[in-house]
């Protein structure tokens, strides 16, 4: 399976959801998104921003150590929960930049920004393999279940080091696979995004 095939097929599938605000439109899934991000950790005020799509894996923040004044990089931001979240905790002197690699995603963030008036945000078409983000500018970088999706990890870990001040440091929620994964799942591109 190539690689190019794997990540048009995840750009497809987070494209639509995207597209839809949601993994799964209906209402009923819509309630089971919300429990499960309350069962993480994050609070009704946090979904109030509509930025959650129930893609999330853990609460990055919860370990993150966030301090007033600190610059915080989302990896794969999608639609900012995240990111509005930490704006919340580093204050009008801090920074959080949410990085998705869809302008779909972007442009929706970008949206909820202004609509809720958090301007210590911002969003940006980026790979996380290749950052848009100066070196050594960045407190704490957060990810919630994306690095999974990337072919190169140790890419995206090399991007995560050049971008983060001395001291430094990380909060990641994301899956772990501990046994190869049968031939017929590795050969289905959509495998690889979901």
């Amino acid at each position: 399976m190539k690689c190019c095939d794997n990540r048009k097929a995840i750009d497809n599938l987070y494209r639509n959801i995207a597209i839809k605000d949601s993994l799964n439109a209906q209402e009923d899934s819509k309630e089971i998104e919300t429990k499960i991000a309350l069962s993480l950790g994050y609070t009704l005020e946090d979904l109030e921003s509509g930025a959650n799509l129930g893609l999330g894996c853990g609460n990055p923040i919860q370990n993150a150590n966030l301090k007033e004044g600190e610059t915080v990089l989302d990896l794969g931001c999608g639609k900012g929960m995240d990111v509005f979240k930490a704006c919340k905790i580093v204050g009008e002197t801090g920074l959080v930049i949410g990085v998705d690699r869809l302008p779909e995603m972007v442009e929706k963030a970008n949206y909820i920004r202004e609509k809720k008036k958090l301007f210590n945000t911002d969003f940006r078409v980026s790979d996380i393999d290749n950052l848009k983000v100066e070196d050594n500018t960045v407190d704490c970088v957060i990810s919630n279940c994306v690095i999974n999706l990337c072919e190169d990890k140790e890419k995206v870990y090399s991007e995560i080091f050049r971008v983060l001040k001395p001291g430094g440091r990380i909060s990641i929620s994301d899956i772990v696979q501990f046994n190869e994964l049968p031939t017929w799942v590795k050969d289905e591109p959509i495998f690889h995004a979901t």
